[in-house]
């Protein structure tokens, strides 16, 4: 496993996908942005191109051809990902931190606090587990599975959005600033990364399923 994920950071995924979370990090910076979309640039810039090259280089011919599971190479691939994901996350809190500590003022959107973060997780989790079952059934076609996860986490964080906007008691729980507003939130972070974890996990067992199906 450890030397599938070193070739997927040295030959598979190019650095410059770990450039990219610093730059779209950097919009957590701008007053009043919709900060969940900095996040999402790892959907719609990222992952299709990397799908990309995994066609141009005949990635995944290549690593079947190597004496590993098939499983082993589907983990390795989804666990690329959430790495890349995680740096995404990381680089979001950086600069989350910033902005409370520059403007000190609410947004009008979701405010970029722990309950903020814990949705992120679920929302890459959710992406994960919609992305690679589809992609893995022909390890090559990566459009309709990019694009139906892409939708899905679009609309789920769209509908957390005019949740957060237009119920008051959502609102106060998920951005107020009371102590038992602050417990909600620390309890939805350690939500959102448990079931990002159990969903990366679901989706790696039924990818490495269909995987195994799939004849380079």
């Amino acid at each position: 496993m450890q030397k599938l994920l070193y070739k997927e950071f040295n030959l598979s995924i190019h650095k410059f996908y770990f450039i990219i979370p610093f730059l779209t990090g950097a919009l957590f910076l701008i007053p009043q942005w919709p900060f969940f979309l900095a996040l999402m640039y790892f959907f719609f810039i990222s992952v299709p191109n990397i799908l990309s090259s995994y066609n141009s280089q005949n990635d995944n011919s290549f690593s079947i051809m190597m004496p590993v599971k098939k499983s082993d190479i589907v983990k390795s691939k989804i666990l690329a990902f959430t790495i890349l994901e995680l740096t995404h996350l990381a680089t979001g809190v950086i600069f989350a931190l910033l902005n409370i500590a520059l403007y000190k003022t609410d947004n009008f959107l979701f405010d970029p606090n722990p309950a903020f973060f814990g949705i992120a997780f679920t929302m890459y989790g959710l992406f994960n587990i919609i992305l690679f079952p589809m992609y893995f059934k022909t390890a090559y076609s990566y459009g309709i599975p990019t694009l139906t996860a892409s939708i899905t986490v679009v609309l789920y964080i769209t509908a957390v959005e005019l949740l957060v906007l237009f119920n008051g008691k959502i609102a106060y729980y998920l951005e107020g600033g009371s102590a038992e507003s602050r417990i909600v939130q620390w309890i939805v972070l350690i939500a959102g990364i448990i079931i990002f974890a159990a969903l990366n996990a679901a989706a790696a067992r039924m990818a490495a399923k269909r995987f195994e199906k799939v004849n380079l």
